[in-house]
């Protein structure tokens, strides 16, 4: 069972994309990995392999028979995405250091509030 994991495995991140349709295709040639695995119980990793050929292969027939305007739209989608959570990430980190700023704007100038009102409650008053 562990090498029907490590293949699943390599396929998957070999991927290009991650999505229900993807893991349907995955689960059905786990199913028919575990037929295999059920009539030839000592199998390793290399025989499943020969038997089915290398993840990066199985990855490039899925795409191949894939129909090519939706693995399109999902790829551009996938790239969308990225680039607004990219966009969302500089802003948060642009907006935190100018929060720290200005919080360290704020504690400075309270340092010499409480300095200045402490220092002038030191002073012997003048009669």
């Amino acid at each position: 069972m562990n090498n029907i994991k490590k293949y699943i495995k390599n396929i998957w991140t070999i991927m290009p994309m991650h999505t229900k349709k993807e893991k349907f295709y995955l689960n059905e040639l786990k199913k028919h990995l575990n037929e295999y695995l059920d009539d030839h119980p000592q199998c390793s990793y290399d025989d499943i392999v020969q038997q089915f050929g290398e993840p990066k292969d199985i990855v490039v027939n899925y795409i191949q028979n894939s129909d090519e305007n939706d693995l399109i739209k999902r790829m551009k989608l996938k790239s969308i995405i990225q680039k607004f959570l990219i966009f969302f990430s500089v802003i948060c980190t642009i907006l935190a250091i100018c929060f720290g700023v200005l919080w360290y704007d704020y504690m400075q100038e309270q340092k010499k509030i409480l300095s200045y009102t402490t220092s002038k409650q030191q002073l012997p008053k003048i009669k």
